[in-house]
């Protein structure tokens, strides 16, 4: 049982209305009447065939067990644009989020995009089959401060390959506890500086291949963290059976790091670091090999290496 003061309006006061074929029509009552405030949405599936967009600052404290399922294809499951956040220059709320639920792209869509934010909480939230992406943060000219905890990204539908778990684009966020499994491209930073990545876990292979005797298919290009931008730190996350364990194109720090590649899967020919560009500490981690094909790193040198730990690789294996 939610106690009522901690939210303004429910979902649960706002039904399908005769004539309503999806349940986008009550979510926008429910969000309009919200507005500023925080809407409650109770434990369910609803069915969208479009993108839920909330603009006008209503948080979102959803049941763990409330479903919003896309049924038709569109961009998004759900768009938080928090562009009015500013007025005038002054903020008017620092405590926006979206906490709990379950939004699954279903195939047909990405499950959420947050954009134009000054300070956001994400926490407590499963994102299922995103056709692009799981999470998409976006910064067209202001997003910051996002503090995501116990984000959990899981594919189980074919046809999704080359999809992303959780993009950012933006700066000085904080990721902890998140979980993607099979997205082809777990977690990656395409711009913006220093974000954080703290105990986080990217792995792949349950999904089956396409075609019999093919790699599984969110095994094929995969990533497990794309990294770009500057003054990224990982401290403490897994690369759990990924093509690439981490491909480093920007400046960046692997503090407590671990791959392992779950040969059971049958992936080989793997790299535990890609290293493109910009300056790279590595330190304090934990590489396995357990492929025959396995080389912890491949690029352009300069690399700092402390106090790492090589389970089952020979000295010639390791980086220079």
């Amino acid at each position: 049982m939610v106690a009522q003061n901690v939210f303004d309006v429910s979902l649960a006061d706002f039904p399908r209305l005769e004539g309503e074929v999806s349940d986008n029509g009550r979510f926008n009552r429910a969000v309009a009447a919200g507005a500023n405030g925080v809407l409650f949405v109770p434990a369910g599936v609803y069915e969208l065939n479009e993108t839920l967009k909330i603009t006008n600052l209503c948080s979102l404290l959803m049941h763990k067990s409330a479903v919003l399922r896309a049924v038709a294809e569109m961009d998004y499951v759900m768009v938080y644009d928090a562009k009015n956040h500013w007025t005038k220059g002054n903020a008017t709320d620092f405590n926006l989020f979206i906490s709990g639920g379950d939004l699954d792209g279903n195939g047909l869509a990405s499950c959420l995009m947050l954009t134009e934010f000054h300070h956001f909480t994400l926490r407590d939230i499963t994102l299922r089959n995103g056709r692009k992406y799981g999470l998409r943060v976006q910064d067209y000219g202001g997003s910051y401060e996002l503090v995501a905890n116990n984000v959990y990204g899981r594919c189980y539908l074919p046809g999704l390959a080359g999809n992303v778990g959780i993009s950012l684009n933006g700066g000085d966020s904080h990721y902890t506890d998140c979980i993607m499994v099979d997205y082809t491209i777990g977690m990656e930073i395409t711009r913006g500086g220093s974000n954080r990545l703290t105990r986080c876990h990217v792995w792949g292979g349950p999904l089956p291949p396409r075609q019999e005797g093919e790699d599984r298919e969110m095994l094929v290009d995969s990533i497990n963290y794309k990294i770009a931008g500057s003054d990224t730190v990982l401290r403490d996350c897994y690369a759990d059976t990924g093509k690439t364990g981490f491909l480093i194109e920007g400046n960046a720090r692997l503090l407590g790091c671990a791959y392992y590649n779950n040969y059971n899967f049958k992936l080989d020919d793997i790299t535990v670091i890609r290293h493109r560009k910009g300056k790279l500490l590595v330190s304090d981690g934990y590489f396995t090999k357990t492929s025959p094909k396995a080389t912890v790193y491949d690029g352009i040198g300069g690399a700092i290496w402390r106090d790492n730990i090589y389970n089952g690789f020979n000295e010639a294996d390791l980086p220079k």
